[in-house]
């Protein structure tokens, strides 16, 4: 479909998105995994760790907490201390089944799965030094150092930071990661580049550049575990995205697509509310009318849908469907307030089986409608000119 995409360029296009979603753990974006992944990759370099491993170490370092979306979503509606994800076990659980989805470079397993395992056995599994992975080691450790250091402190003295690793040595560290990350922090540039207007240079230099494109196949189950992630923040979500996307073929194929547009159209439904990981759970899950505020922070999700997949590499087609799902013909939608000629096709079909979708799905303030009453909704939308007539008269065959 496009050879511009490559696991690097998707690593880097979802790391911001995945800083948002400290938003509902600190209520702060603290480039928590970038730190976590920056201070690993420092670490494996001292190690001597191949180009392959070293990639496969920071893709894991930024990933470690994704799994939190769907932990946190398990235990609470409100906004968590992040010290209380930190306690919930399944969060590396889940981290590990989407982490799994990425394609490994080296074959490593259980990375996430054993990100907070101690030198001295006491953490979520019980496993002691040498049965940890390697890369779950200076995952831990530079968790750890970044968690409490950085997250919440713009101020810290070196010198503190490496004697309390030191008093940690031999009880949550391996001695030897801890002796090379001493000697690491002497430097003076270890510690700007961990700096938040440096870190994002830092990554880039510290990460090596595989830029192998990724297969069709490959790129498709990334994208069904990122949607699963999306839906996964709320309990209410939880099937949009998959449901959308199977809605998407059996239109395409109704359409008669082509296969190649019939992939993308399918690709746009899976990423279409990639940037609503920017939105708190708290939001999502409000039980209640939205203030206008919070209707302003869940609009925003479209633009950083866009804005994901540019950075990805992905095709300018699935770019456009993507992220004008929520475009009416009138000129009322959003974020950009498109009219009907600046509306193609396939951007007026997304939109009308987003509104399906989410019609027929329970929400925190109503249950599924039957689908009478959403015919009678999208009817209503066709006669105020926000959705295209033809269209919905073509989900209804499909879905009566």
């Amino acid at each position: 479909m496009n050879n511009r995409i490559t696991s690097r360029s998707i690593l880097f296009s979802i790391t911001s998105l995945l800083d948002y979603m400290e938003i509902d753990i600190l209520d702060e974006i603290t480039n928590h995994g970038r730190r976590v992944a920056y201070i690993s990759l420092r670490i494996g370099e001292r190690l001597g760790l191949s180009k392959d491993e070293l990639f496969d170490l920071g893709r894991f370092a930024i990933l470690h907490d994704i799994g939190g979306a769907k932990s946190i979503s398990e235990q609470t509606n409100s906004l968590v201390d992040r010290t209380l994800l930190e306690n919930y076990q399944s969060h590396c659980v889940y981290g590990q089944t989407i982490a799994d989805f990425f394609p490994s470079l080296t074959n490593q397993h259980d990375i996430v799965l054993y990100h907070h395992e101690n030198y001295d056995g006491s953490g979520f599994f019980g496993k002691k030094d040498d049965e940890i992975p390697l890369m779950s080691k200076l995952i831990c450790m530079s968790d750890y150092l970044e968690l409490r250091y950085f997250s919440k402190h713009s101020k810290y003295v070196p010198e503190q930071i490496i004697s309390d690793l030191k008093q940690q040595s031999g009880i949550l560290f391996n001695p030897s990661l801890v002796e090379i990350l001493e000697n690491l922090a002497r430097e003076m540039t270890f510690w700007l580049d961990l700096d938040n207007a440096n870190i994002d240079f830092a990554i880039h230099k510290h990460l090596p550049a595989v830029d192998d494109p990724l297969s069709t196949r490959d790129l498709f189950t990334i994208a069904e575990i990122i949607s699963a992630t999306i839906d996964s923040k709320s309990i209410f979500t939880n099937i949009h995205s998959k449901g959308l996307a199977e809605k998407a073929l059996k239109v395409a194929n109704f359409c008669k697509f082509s296969s190649v547009k019939t992939r993308q159209f399918h690709l746009a439904a899976l990423l279409h509310d990639i940037g609503k990981l920017i939105v708190s759970t708290k939001i999502l899950n409000k039980n209640g009318p939205l203030s206008p505020e919070e209707k302003n922070i869940i609009r925003q999700h479209v633009y950083y849908t866009e804005k994901t997949l540019i950075l990805m590499g992905i095709d300018t087609n699935v770019v456009r469907w993507a992220s004008n799902h929520h475009e009416k013909l009138n000129g009322t939608g959003y974020p950009k307030g498109l009219h009907a000629p600046e509306l193609d096709f396939e951007s007026r079909v997304l939109c009308a089986l987003d509104v399906f979708q989410a019609l027929t799905e329970d929400r925190p303030y109503r249950t599924a409608f039957p689908l009478d009453k959403a015919w009678d909704i999208l009817d209503k939308m066709v006669m105020d000119n926000e959705l295209d007539s033809e269209i919905v008269s073509i989900i209804k065959q499909i879905f009566s």
